[in-house]
């Protein structure tokens, strides 16, 4: 159990500082994932706002991994709705690789992380959890 709550615990600082940067850079972050984006779109009020919002959301999504890595037992279930929820942006990424392409290798390994990396963690989860009861 301590093992995976340490890599809970290192993991949570990454959506931390990637929200981090949205709020910060705005579209700007977006740059540095290699999107390309004209000038008209970059100062887009609208986007812009939108964009420095989902980075503060997934701020939370760090802060919430850092909490439930207090107590991978206690708060297993916000810890596995914060996982899902991670899973199913995964999953809203293939919809934009079936609507629009790939995106850069960048955000590709992003993709995998998300939909290969937090099943495994979810899996994980369960197996703590199972041992933790019988034990």
């Amino acid at each position: 159990m301590q093992s995976f709550s340490l890599v809970i615990r290192i993991l949570s600082p990454i959506p931390v500082l990637v929200g981090l940067s949205h709020l910060i850079l705005g579209l700007g972050a977006d740059l540095l994932l290699g999107a390309q984006l004209p000038e008209d779109v970059i100062s887009d009020p609208v986007l812009d706002s939108q964009n420095r919002f989902y980075g503060v959301v997934f701020m939370g999504f760090g802060a919430l991994l850092f909490v439930c890595s207090s107590d991978v037992v206690k708060y297993a279930t916000v810890l596995r709705i914060t996982l899902g929820f991670v899973l199913l942006g995964g999953v809203a990424r293939v919809i934009s690789i079936v609507l629009f392409g790939l995106p850069t290798p960048l955000v590709s390994g992003l993709i995998l992380v998300e939909l290969i990396g937090v099943p495994l963690l979810l899996i994980w989860h369960a197996k703590v959890l199972r041992q933790n009861q019988s034990g």
